[in-house]
């Protein structure tokens, strides 16, 4: 036999072909002059079928070269590897075949660290679908909650430290024509229910962060899209309870919370996105959602809860708006103790006028503060220094939260005020003494005070 059909025949202990072999000892360079060796070799003299033969060649354990190649990335990730890798994926030759023990070359690429540099030659190519990655976690975590963990962890790291490339990419392909309901269905998965371990939240919470507003509102397009489809799929009869039950499917991705106690506003409000904040609060009813539902062959009207722990247990808006963080502050309270204004305006805007008087004057923080006194500095100051007596707030955290306190208050002071008076004017001017109570449970808000 002459050397290059030694070469295609020859194979190791393993089954594994010389190619394979060499991937093995992580002798990069070595491998990549064999792998362009034998594609001009070989191509010069019409053998195609024999390098794909070649490449696809499997040792006895059903390994195939990206599964080689996978071990090798996890060490070596450089031009020599990825132009090996955008070969194969210009081949064709399957990436996420599992071998026989039912791993894939997918898996050792994303776990337990992302070779963000290679799964980019995926992405580019478009061969890579948020499909193929639940499927390759799913070889290696059997219970959901690692597989959230996981998830989570991969994306967490693609926003991190891959400039959200992989997000991007999937978010694209579930808003192509050609996708389907199942795709969309797994692509909201990935944005709103895989848990980040340590912090609570979702990617979601760090893509409103630093998403452009293209890229947020193909997001919300893509949300609105799996609600409308997911209710459909109920089979419910009359619109009225379509649309509850649209709400409260809204409410489930928008309402999570991070170990924090704080939602995605907050994300959004640190973040200064204030565009982004007046669409997700757009997207959720100020009112309480009841369905329709049969008992005893009566058709009753029967409450939809969004949040039971939540002061408006059947509003989703105000369940969003009334969340509260470990120190006890709504997002109103952030806004005003970072003298955010144009955030506190949108955060008013479309609640009633006894919502609004309750939320500025009868919701405090831990440190006794509502939003009527978060807007004056001595208040503020005179209350961190309670806490820090008393041993509720650190020394340095009452630092932070002065330092971070705007320098000048007076147009927050002014437009809470003018808020105040008007709602108090406007309650005189019908006879009544004080503002009608409001219609969220406040005594829950005070319970936790």
């Amino acid at each position: 036999m002459d050397h290059n059909d030694r070469l295609y025949a020859a194979r190791g202990d393993a089954g594994e072909n010389y190619l394979q072999y060499r991937l093995d000892l992580n002798h990069v360079d070595e491998s990549a002059a064999i792998f362009e060796t034998l594609l001009s070799f070989w191509k010069e003299r019409e053998q195609e079928d024999r390098i794909f033969s070649y490449l696809t060649h499997e040792d006895s354990d059903g390994n195939g070269i990206w599964h080689y190649l996978a071990d090798t990335l996890r060490e070596h990730e450089g031009t020599s590897t990825l132009r090996m890798a955008r070969t194969l994926l210009a081949m064709d030759i399957d990436f996420s075949k599992r071998n026989r023990s039912g791993q894939s070359p997918l898996n050792k690429m994303l776990v337990p660290v992302p070779r963000w540099q290679s799964l980019n030659a995926l992405i580019q190519t478009k061969h890579l679908s948020i499909e193929n990655i639940e499927a390759a976690i799913a070889e290696r975590a059997k219970d959901e909650d690692q597989r959230n963990a996981l998830m989570s962890m991969i994306f967490s790291s693609d926003i991190e430290q891959n400039q959200a490339m992989l997000s991007q990419h999937v978010l694209r392909q579930a808003l192509q024509p050609q996708a389907d309901v199942t795709l969309r269905a797994a692509t909201c998965r990935l944005f709103f229910d895989y848990v980040d371990t340590k912090t609570g939240g979702t990617a979601f919470f760090k893509l409103v962060t630093i998403a452009n507003h293209a890229m947020f509102d193909d997001l919300m397009r893509l949300l609105m899209r799996n609600t409308s489809e997911t209710v459909v799929a109920m089979g419910v009869p009359d619109i009225a309870t379509r649309k509850a039950y649209a709400q409260a499917y809204l409410a489930r991705k928008l309402l999570r919370r991070e170990h924090s106690g704080g939602g995605v506003l907050f994300s959004a409000l640190k973040a200064g996105k204030h565009t982004h904040l007046r669409k997700i609060t757009s997207l959720l009813r100020n009112d309480d959602l009841v369905i329709r539902t049969t008992v005893r062959g009566e058709l009753v009207r029967k409450d939809l809860p969004v949040d039971k722990n939540s002061p408006a247990p059947t509003n989703p808006l105000l369940s969003l708006l009334l969340q509260r963080d470990k120190e006890g502050n709504t997002v109103m309270h952030r806004a005003v103790l970072t003298g955010d204004l144009q955030a506190l305006k949108g955060f008013f805007s479309g609640l009633t006028p006894n919502d609004t008087y309750a939320i500025i004057r009868l919701i405090p923080n831990i440190w006794g503060l509502t939003l009527a006194t978060a807007c004056r500095p001595e208040l503020v100051q005179a209350a961190l220094a309670q806490a820090v007596k008393s041993g509720k707030l650190p020394m340095d955290r009452a630092k932070a939260l002065f330092s971070a306190y705007p320098k000048d208050t007076r147009d927050i002071v002014h437009f809470i005020e003018e808020t105040v008076n008007e709602i108090e004017s406007l309650a005189k001017a019908v006879g009544r003494k004080e503002p009608l109570p409001p219609t969220f449970r406040l005594e829950t808000l005070r319970a936790n005070k």
